[in-house]
């Protein structure tokens, strides 16, 4: 019986990691501020839970820190201007789309970001 319940134990945690999602590549979209829609290029890797990579803007490009991904949740900062973002995302279930709430200094803000299609 103890087999059998390691076994089961086992396979549910082995099925949690085979369908984590994977937000390596790029992803792009744009986030409404102020002074008007600014466009988004994220260039992510994951590797296990940990995900790396970069986000670029009009502005340049900055590296995502403590990047974290569990099953379909991503959550990672970005520091601007001595100011944290925290990001809250959530990836869809095609694994197409990331929607991303970030927080900072200014309050809150949601937006979408589409996966680029890999070169072929």
């Amino acid at each position: 019986m103890r087999r059998l319940l390691a076994a089961l134990v086992m396979t549910m945690g082995m099925a949690t990691v085979a369908f984590a999602s994977d937000v390596t590549g790029k992803w792009v979209g744009s986030v409404d501020t102020p002074n008007g829609a600014l466009e988004l290029t994220y260039e992510l890797k994951t590797e296990g839970e940990a995900v790396n990579g970069t986000v670029a803007t009009s502005m340049g490009t900055l590296p995502i820190n403590n990047g974290k991904l569990v099953g379909d949740v991503f959550t990672f900062d970005v520091v601007f201007e001595a100011m944290t973002i925290k990001h809250e995302c959530k990836v869809s279930a095609a694994g197409d789309e990331i929607a991303i709430k970030s927080t900072g200094d200014w309050g809150t803000s949601e937006y979408v970001v589409k996966k680029v299609a890999a070169a072929q």
